[in-house]
């Protein structure tokens, strides 16, 4: 899991969002951001596979680099889906283990507070671990 953890911190940072896995750390946080958690979604397969969806919770709200919108949380959610094609996905393979990740929905959610927007995207995440 390490290895697809790795993988998606690095293709978020190439696709210019400001991913965090569980939480965010930062003292002060700069808006947008994306908050992502690992829930696996099926059980290992007999070829080794197994499969994760990846809960991407999006925060915006008015700061000095935002105007705070829903608006500027779906544009975040087009760049991730431009860089995880739901279909294609996007791949990759490290030592023996495969990873490969696919957008896969998009959908507003109530946050709790009036100036705090939401989004939550679900990514699927495959891997595969090969022989020696």
């Amino acid at each position: 899991m390490k290895t697809a953890l790795r993988f998606i911190n690095a293709e978020m940072k190439k696709a210019g969002i400001d991913y965090h896995f569980q939480k965010n750390r930062k003292p002060k946080a700069t808006y947008p951001y994306f908050v992502g958690e690992l829930v696996p979604a099926d059980p290992v397969t007999e070829d080794g596979r197994k499969e994760f969806t990846l809960i991407l919770d999006g925060f915006n709200r008015e700061s000095p680099q935002t105007e705070g919108t829903l608006l500027e949380l779906f544009a975040e959610a087009e760049k991730i889906e431009e860089h995880f094609p739901p279909v294609e996905g996007l791949a990759a393979v490290s030592g023996d283990q495969a990873v490969a990740v696919f957008y896969c929905s998009c959908q507003p959610e109530e946050s709790g507070d009036e100036q705090l927007q939401k989004i939550r995207i679900d990514l699927t995440v495959k891997t595969w671990k090969g022989g020696n």
